[in-house]
């Protein structure tokens, strides 16, 4: 007996809470947010998000008596806002397929070359592009998802309300001018990332590295506050892992940091991963600086990402059309955002 579209999506049901969470949770910055509770969106056509970009009243010193206050009230806040970003894609499995198999282990087995391969080749799509701002090409293309708000600051050709460029600028804070989430960078009120260049890792990497975590962490809150998730391209990560090899320990009582991928810096300890993803010779996404080697340093308390409509996938069913297939359609609708851009940072340089 062929497999019917009813033992098909019975079977589908218990899987897809897994595949779902793989979705979510095998990427490496969806792994950071969703390890922390966060609100889902509850309607609306933007996400938004207010800061403070100064105290709203001047004061006085009073050495006379009859000094004048200053009674202007100046306008501070000011408020991010970025567009949820929709997201869909038809999963088809082919009468064929169906016709050919029976039993609950070749449902599985089609589910597992359907469905869960689309899922992967999705959450491989996104994890780029969140990255970089261009796609792997797998299931969405770069222009499906340029509604979505990237880390990579040369990104600027988003769609979309706040996501036309990109979060993280490889300049100082003071040239930094882009329009980013609704608001235009600016040091005078505290909207700019902070930014870093390595000449050659071995001559200031680990110095940089520590001042941009440093530099991140005042804006946090000081001690235990700074970054969390240290995202490096290969190559820069492979000359931080020959560095930490490379240290002459005179006591144990860092042997722990030695062992292990983290950075160890004088205010905290993050965190260090690499990703495929992040390609520094991808001339069409990185230029200049950062093709010299990209490291982000994202303290994920002030990202996130909420969802008006969280991954899920629909039942199969057989859909009017040119093709003898039984069709479930992904979707998800959402957008990244960052509540505090002076806590994150970028750092060139340092593949060479």
């Amino acid at each position: 007996m062929s497999i019917s579209t009813e033992l098909l999506n019975t079977t589908f049901a218990d899987l897809r809470g897994p595949l779902v969470n793989s979705f979510v949770r095998s990427n490496e910055l969806f792994e950071a947010l969703n390890s922390k509770a966060r609100m889902p969106m509850e309607g609306g056509t933007k996400i938004e998000r207010s800061f403070s970009g100064g105290a709203p009243a001047r004061g006085v010193g009073v050495y006379v008596g009859d000094e004048l206050l200053n009674m202007t009230r100046r306008q501070q806040i000011r408020k991010y806002e970025v567009e949820p970003h929709r997201m869909v894609m038809a999963i088809n499995i082919p009468k064929r397929e169906l016709n050919q198999n029976s039993g609950k282990l070749a449902v599985i087995r089609l589910i597992e070359e359907y469905p869960q391969t689309a899922m992967e080749a999705a959450k491989a799509d996104l994890n780029k592009f969140l990255l970089t701002g261009a796609s792997r090409g797998l299931a969405f293309g770069s222009s499906e998802l340029y509604g979505l708000l990237t880390l990579n600051g040369q990104f600027s050709s988003g769609i979309g309300t706040g996501v036309t460029n990109g979060l993280l600028d490889f300049v100082a804070p003071a040239a930094q001018t882009d329009t980013v989430q609704g608001v235009d960078k600016s040091s005078s009120y505290f909207h700019f990332n902070q930014y870093n260049d390595i000449s050659s890792f071995g001559a200031n990497g680990i110095t940089q590295l520590r001042k941009t975590y440093r530099q991140c962490a005042h804006y946090a809150g000081g001690v235990g506050k700074g970054p969390d998730l240290v995202i490096m391209d290969d190559d820069t990560y492979t000359n931080f892992e020959d560095s930490r090899r490379d240290n002459v320990r005179v006591t144990l009582v860092d042997d722990k940091i030695d062992k292990s991928n983290t950075l160890g810096l004088s205010m905290g300890i993050a965190s260090v991963t690499s990703s495929i993803d992040l390609d520094r010779t991808d001339t069409s996404v990185f230029s200049g600086v950062a093709a010299d080697g990209i490291t982000y340093m994202l303290n994920t308390d002030y990202i996130e990402f909420p969802m008006l409509e969280a991954p899920n996938i629909s039942e199969f069913k057989e859909r009017v059309g040119d093709q003898d297939v039984v069709t479930a359609i992904f979707a998800m609708q959402g957008n990244m955002i960052c509540t505090k851009l002076v806590a994150q940072g970028v750092v060139s340089g340092g593949a060479v």
